[in-house]
């Protein structure tokens, strides 16, 4: 009974200040009339408005009404005059900001509860959503992050046109035996950056750099490269990592369309893809895949054995006494998103036996 007969008292108090009309930088002296989130306002005699929302309070004197009118009280409000001018969901607010154990541990839940959600939820579905997306889009995403690469960190490459040509023909009986709509572009380019490196775009381009053609030498070495990276073009790997990274606005994507805003935002999260952590299921997956590839396209799938193991060494020093725990651990360019050299040639082996 005592509360209610201070909050009565104070829900009935005149507060006196001064009053802007909307949008106007002139005061005139007013009062108002405190109610529960409400206010009138008086102009000596005269009601200018009767019971008007309160939009918000800051700095515990001004009063931002709905109608768009602002009050500005001439003494500080004080605490049981906050509360009852305040809205709910402004209070709220207000209460997180007082830090305490509580809070904070309320905070810590939910934080959480979304991480997992997101995790266990979301990317669950996410192959759903791949399987459901165009192949038409997933291109403009390849063509797209290319573009930037190509004004970023690719060169033109500096390869002998005949040399090109070779594999580029060697590299159509791979992709003819791909599960695929359409046959994605190879592309050789030069990079100080990426190094000996072979990407994969969503839906194609696959980028070949001039690095790796001159490390690997041997057509068949470089062709199978190629073909672990049509795998992933074939079973979409980095439409699921962008589809992932991205989250819930893919969704957006497939129920309204990809306009060109969109496609900006997804193309600059494709750029980073090359130094994302990939899955190393999906490195498995398109490691046996491409012996598949190989083949079908009657060629011998040692060449892939044997190209791991030229790259592995590569990035292991020929003069460190390390060297095996370097072929062992190397997180090297090609591999930084791979199972060690070891693990993926066992693997390997057993299939070809």
């Amino acid at each position: 009974m005592q509360k209610w007969k201070a909050l009565k008292s104070a829900s009935e108090c005149l507060i006196e200040g001064e009053f802007f009309e909307e949008g106007s930088s002139k005061a005139d002296l007013a009062r108002i009339s405190v109610g529960l989130k409400m206010v009138s306002v008086f102009k000596g005699d005269l009601c200018l408005y009767r019971q008007v929302a309160i939009e918000s309070v800051q700095d515990s004197r001004n009063l931002f009404l709905e109608n768009g009118c602002l009050f500005v009280a001439r003494k500080k409000l004080t605490d049981e005059q906050i509360k009852l001018l305040t809205p709910n969901s402004e209070g709220w607010l207000m209460s997180l900001d007082k830090f305490n154990l509580k809070t904070s541990a309320i905070l810590l839940a939910i934080l959480i509860s979304i991480v997992i959600g997101y995790r266990y939820t979301f990317i669950s579905v996410s192959s759903t959503i791949v399987y459901m997306f165009p192949y038409s889009w997933e291109r403009q995403i390849g063509k797209a992050t290319f573009d930037v690469l190509d004004k970023t960190l690719l060169k033109a490459s500096k390869l002998p046109s005949q040399k090109i040509d070779l594999i580029t023909q060697g590299a159509q009986n791979i992709l003819n035996q791909a599960d695929l709509p359409f046959k994605p572009e190879i592309k050789f380019m030069d990079s100080e950056i990426i190094g000996a490196n072979a990407l994969a775009l969503p839906g194609g381009p696959i980028i070949l750099t001039d690095d790796l053609v001159k490390l690997l030498k041997d057509d068949a070495l470089i062709l199978s490269v190629i073909a672990h990276e049509v795998a992933h073009v074939q079973e979409r790997h980095s439409l699921q990592q962008i589809v992932e990274v991205v989250g819930l606005s893919s969704l957006a994507w497939l129920i309204f369309g990809l306009d060109e805003g969109v496609l900006e935002e997804i193309a600059l999260v494709g750029v980073n893809m090359w130094s994302l952590k990939k899955s190393r299921d999906f490195e498995k997956e398109s490691d046996i895949i491409a012996l598949q590839l190989l083949e079908g396209a009657s060629l011998n799938q040692e060449s892939f054995l044997e190209a791991i193991k030229k790259l592995t060494d590569h990035f292991c020093l020929d003069s460190s006494p390390e060297k095996d725990d370097c072929f062992e651990d190397k997180q090297s360019n090609w591999f930084s998103t791979h199972p060690s050299g070891p693990e993926r040639l066992k693997y390997l082996r057993e299939i070809i036996k």
